[in-house]
């Protein structure tokens, strides 16, 4: 509960900021992106434009080589399927972007192990992109 509220309260001190905020979930509770396969939905909220906001996600592996997940929006907007085959011991890299947002591009790193996506393993970084530290310390 107490990790709740604080998530609740950076993503509403961060809404009236002005701020982009990105958010991941588990697909199972997105019939929408159940239905794709996806392994994680990101909702992206902006004060300015959501509806131009976007979403890029990235498999680093253990060697820290990167890539591409398959990115889709969904039918409400800001909100998107990341789809792809997601390996143990492997981060996924969400990030956020708008271009009202010019150099601000939120992450969002989580941890994959040989039971799927670890979702107490999520790391946000909101004011800087994540070091190969930052994901080593997942891996």
């Amino acid at each position: 509960m107490k990790r709740f509220l604080v998530l609740a309260t950076l993503w509403t001190v961060g809404a009236y900021a002005g701020t982009l905020v990105v958010q991941v979930s588990n697909p199972e509770t997105n019939a929408e992106a159940k239905s794709l396969n996806a392994v994680v939905v990101a909702d992206v909220t902006a004060c300015h434009e959501p509806a131009k906001s976007t979403v890029t996600a990235y498999l680093i592996q253990p060697d820290m080589q990167r890539v591409a997940l398959r990115v889709m929006p969904l039918k409400q907007p800001g909100t998107f399927a990341i789809i792809g085959a997601v390996p143990p011991s492997s981060v996924i890299d969400v990030v956020g972007n708008n271009p009202e947002y010019r150099d601000f591009h939120p992450h969002v790193l989580i941890r994959s192990d040989e039971h799927g996506v670890r979702w107490t393993t999520v790391k946000r970084f909101f004011s800087k992109p994540p070091t190969d530290a930052d994901v080593r310390a997942l891996l």
